[in-house]
């Protein structure tokens, strides 16, 4: 039985009436080429089923118009939703993203991950997590762009977009403070990443503002058994609980209402990211929101000068923006 014909650039310059070398520019995304070559070349490949072999295309021209996004696990809308609009903006910019996940096993970016992560030969790495200690080199050997997402680039010597965590901590408590909760309780999510430590710093900061209040217990999900950590959570009295994103507020409320305790009436509770309003939902829980979209964009941004070779601008999303909080029903 004969194998189906490969389609070749000879092909599709043959359907469409040009030149090999514009429809491999087009195919190269080079310039210089009009829209309408660029829509006639595309519904040529569709029809005769052509697709680009991006990692060929990058052995001769030394870019495979790729960008390699990382991120834990996909449970927390807060990644896809950032991670859409991320995309987005690299596909007009013509490159296509691969993503990579390590299933939640931990919070860097590990040999194994980069391993597979540089087999796709990416021109550059957008990560939402942090690389190891040992990885730091070896990334910076590589030459390849690298940018840190919600995370501090600075203590790598690499270039980093992240929020004010601090700060959205600090929000977070100041708020339960303010409704009367005096007893309080920091749920995060590794004991040992930045970006939970700076919201519980915060958190904490805003605990020591107030002489009545008192933090009764700080708990690491990852690394705790469930329903042992939520009896140690009813037993300490909090009445004021500060969640490090709203995936874990939504289980621990659920988990306290399997006890008859109701959120916003029995105990406050503020989550974090307000994936809320990513998912278009009703204002359910009380949380801090980022601005998801413009951090995304920022992000999006970042990646993009770096592969052109441009500056950075002096001012990050950092300095620029503030979180804010979102009153839901979790709250009084």
């Amino acid at each position: 039985m004969e194998g189906k014909k490969k389609i070749t650039l000879k092909d599709i310059a043959a359907k469409t009436g040009l030149s090999v070398n514009t429809v491999s520019r087009v195919l190269n995304k080079k310039p210089y080429y009009t829209k309408e070559v660029e829509e006639k070349v595309t519904a040529a490949c569709k029809e005769l089923g052509y697709i680009v072999d991006m990692n060929a295309s990058g052995l001769r021209s030394g870019s495979t118009h790729t960008i390699a996004i990382i991120f834990d696990d996909l449970i927390n809308p807060f990644y896809s939703y950032t991670t859409d609009i991320i995309s987005k903006r690299f596909e007009e910019a013509g490159y296509n993203s691969i993503i990579f996940s390590n299933n939640g096993k931990t919070a860097y970016v590990d040999y194994e991950l980069m391993r597979s992560v540089m087999a796709r030969k990416p021109d550059g790495i957008l990560s939402f997590l942090e690389p190891t200690e040992d990885m730091v080199g070896f990334i910076k050997d590589t030459g390849i762009p690298f940018v840190i997402f919600g995370r501090d680039g600075e203590p790598y010597g690499m270039c980093g977009v992240n929020a004010d965590e601090e700060y959205g901590g600090y929000v977070a408590g100041k708020h339960l403070l303010d409704c009367g909760y005096r007893k309080l309780a920091y749920i995060g999510s590794w004991h040992d990443v930045k970006v939970c430590l700076d919201r519980q710093k915060g958190f904490e900061r805003a605990i020591a503002e107030k002489d009545v209040a008192s933090l009764e217990r700080v708990f690491y999900i990852r690394e705790r058994d469930f329903g042992e950590m939520v009896e140690e959570l009813v037993a300490s009295g909090a009445d004021g609980i500060f969640c490090f994103n709203d995936i874990i507020a939504f289980i621990v409320i659920e988990a306290l209402e399997a006890r008859g305790m109701e959120a916003g009436t029995d105990y406050g509770i503020v989550g974090y990211d307000n994936i809320q309003e990513m998912l278009r939902m009703p204002r359910l829980i009380t949380t801090v929101d980022g601005g998801s979209r413009d951090f995304a964009e920022a992000g999006a941004s970042a990646m993009l000068a770096l592969l052109a070779g441009e500056e950075l601008p002096a001012e990050s999303f950092r300095d620029t923006h503030k979180c804010f909080l979102v009153k839901g029903k979790t709250t009084r």
